[in-house]
């Protein structure tokens, strides 16, 4: 190794623990930054360059790059999100809460020329904010931040493992497949964007209708299902009445499973299922209180007032053997576990008929 890099070397291995407190500091930050703001991401990359790409990085730039001090991307995070809107919703975040060297940061969606191949991201520049708040060697130090759908970074991962980095650097035989493949990705993240505001306008929908009583024509599915167990009184009664048979805490349960027990009554709208909680929440609240009387429980499924509505149509149906294993299998009950289950039910039905 000559002087010159050796020097550099040794500048590196004092500069390393920096960057790694710089590191944690910002990680912590954005991931916070990120939740308070209700922003869901897939994952936060990050990782410090290591001293030989660092070293090489320098000898190849020696007219841009002078020291270490002078890379930008010692340290580089990388933020990737779900959605595209997503994007400039964590941009306009770490503008708050860094500062963003605008000057030397690149909107590569904006940069991109629009008949070209390839990823579309957002990289910033930045540091530490300058307030007090951090030590100054941290602050001094600049890093690189990289925001990027998932979709975004599929392409850019598939993109550096073949090895082509421009367009001209790939054959001209498979430069419309890449670029087919490159448009397919951006029309998939706005067509992502889409659903997703769809079922959003869709859940807005559902909840306005049951708040004015107009939801039973609704299909039911698990959208329309989480609203009116969070909605319906009838059902919060019917939830509040079973966890006071232990004082028990209910706690958030996703009711999808129940979409296939309820459709095994022909329960198919949110007005069949009103009329199929009111028509069975009493013998519910009764199966229950046979059940859980005198058990410690400290917590309750928030899903349990469907189970037990569910399981006082069947006790109080006619529902034969056969009937009854089909439903037991609608869930993970082996053929085994499902028929002990149909038996208990049987038992229970006799019992109440004696």
């Amino acid at each position: 190794m000559d002087n010159i890099n050796q020097l550099r070397l040794e500048e590196y291995n004092s500069l390393s623990e920096k960057y790694r407190q710089l590191e944690e500091i910002v990680v912590k930050l954005l991931g916070d930054g990120l939740k308070n703001g209700g922003i869901r991401t897939l994952q936060i990359e990050h990782r410090i360059k290591g001293a030989e790409s660092a070293i090489g990085k320098l000898s190849r730039k020696p007219d841009k790059y002078h020291n270490l001090h002078d890379l930008n991307d010692m340290l580089g995070i990388r933020i990737i999100c779900y959605f595209t809107d997503q994007v400039d919703q964590s941009a306009a975040l770490i503008e708050e809460i860094l500062d963003v060297d605008t000057a030397l940061s690149s909107d590569k969606r904006e940069l991109m020329d629009p008949t070209t191949f390839g990823y579309l991201s957002l990289h910033y520049i930045c540091s530490l904010p300058k307030n007090g708040t951090y030590p100054e060697e941290l602050t001094d130090l600049k890093f690189e931040i990289q925001i990027r759908t998932i979709l975004q970074h599929t392409w850019a991962e598939i993109e550096h493992d073949l090895g082509y980095k421009t367009e001209f650097s790939i054959p001209r035989n498979v430069r419309r497949e890449f670029s087919r493949v490159a448009g397919l990705l951006e029309i998939a993240d706005e067509s992502f964007l889409r659903i997703r505001n769809s079922i959003h306008q869709y859940e807005t929908e559902v909840r306005e209708k049951i708040a004015v009583d107009q939801a039973d024509d609704m299909p039911l599915d698990l959208v329309s299902l989480k609203a009116y167990l969070e909605l319906s009184q009838s059902m919060n009664r019917l939830l509040a009445d079973i966890a006071a048979i232990n004082n028990s805490k209910i706690i958030e349960s996703d009711p999808e499973s129940y979409l296939q027990d309820l459709a095994f009554f022909n329960i198919h709208t949110l007005g069949e299922l009103r009329t199929f909680v009111r028509e069975n929440r009493d013998d519910a609240l009764y199966f229950a209180k046979q059940a859980l009387t005198g058990i410690a429980l400290d917590e309750l499924s928030s899903i349990v007032g469907l189970y037990y509505i569910c399981r006082a149509k069947l006790v109080r149906g006619d529902y034969n053997l056969r009937q009854l294993i089909v439903f037991f299998m609608l869930g993970d009950s082996t053929p085994k576990r499902a028929e002990q289950h149909a038996n208990h039910i049987l038992r229970l039905r006799e019992k109440e008929q004696a």
